[in-house]
């Protein structure tokens, strides 16, 4: 009986709760997201992150400080941003301080892939001594 059983063949669109603002200056750019970050917004995050990295800007900020929940997609999105950033030799970081994006980063030992800071201005600072680090070796 349960194999004749199938599920609806229609799309139900769910609304986005999760917003992007981005804000540009001669040396950062900083994409600040506000919301969940979950399945449905994944492309959304994924295509704006691209979008600013191939305008290559002198740093890349992507504030997290107000996002309520941060799933595992979520996760992948901030590796692949990392990792985007480094190949297209964009200095990048992150700004987040709330246990929704915290957690699971520390929960999966990820500490020392993300460049984390606790304010965007941490991040902004931090990008500011990568030069001058760089520099010395």
């Amino acid at each position: 009986m349960l194999d004749q059983i199938a599920a609806p063949r229609f799309h139900v669109e769910v609304p986005s709760a999760m917003t992007l603002r981005v804000t540009a200056t001669a040396e950062v750019t900083v994409v600040a997201v506000r919301g969940e970050i979950d399945l449905p917004v994944l492309g959304r995050l994924r295509t704006r992150l691209g979008d600013e990295l191939d305008l290559a800007p002198r740093a890349l900020v992507l504030d997290l400080t107000r996002v309520s929940f941060c799933g595992a997609g979520g996760i992948t999105e901030l590796l692949v941003a990392a990792s985007e950033a480094h190949v297209s030799g964009v200095p990048f970081a992150i700004a987040a301080a709330g246990r929704a994006v915290l957690r699971p980063i520390r929960v999966l030992g990820l500490e020392r892939l993300l460049p984390i800071h606790g304010t965007v201005e941490a991040a902004v600072d931090w990008l500011g001594l990568l030069p001058r680090l760089d520099s010395r070796g």
